[in-house]
């Protein structure tokens, strides 16, 4: 009955040590960084204040203020008007317009 005990108990220890052993491979293999990135690194949302130049459309602010953060131009103009308050996306030259954008930080 000892030899039955000693027997299971080094079954346990031997399938303890195999989950561990396994679980850290997992781990490794799941989780690694791709080549060129950081753990460390963070987009941020800013804002900036621009005046609208004669000309100038949402459209045209869109494209030279728009990042990959935002799935379409559209969605971005959305969210111009709503931090503006504007009901329209027709903007008059020498009005003040509040800019999302974001940008990445490296943090180290």
């Amino acid at each position: 009955m000892k030899d039955l005990i000693r027997f299971i108990s080094s079954k346990k220890i031997i399938i303890i040590a195999a989950i561990v052993v396994l679980s850290v491979i997992y781990i490794g293999i799941t989780h690694k960084e791709a080549p060129g990135t950081s753990a460390s690194r963070a987009s941020e949302k800013y804002f900036t204040c621009i005046t609208v130049e004669p000309g100038d459309t949402l459209w045209d602010i869109a494209e030279e203020y728009k990042t990959e953060e935002y799935a379409s131009t559209q969605d971005y103009i959305d969210e111009v008007l709503a931090i503006n308050n504007l009901n329209t996306a027709n903007i008059v030259s020498g009005t003040s317009l509040l800019i999302p954008y974001y940008e990445v930080k490296t943090y180290e």
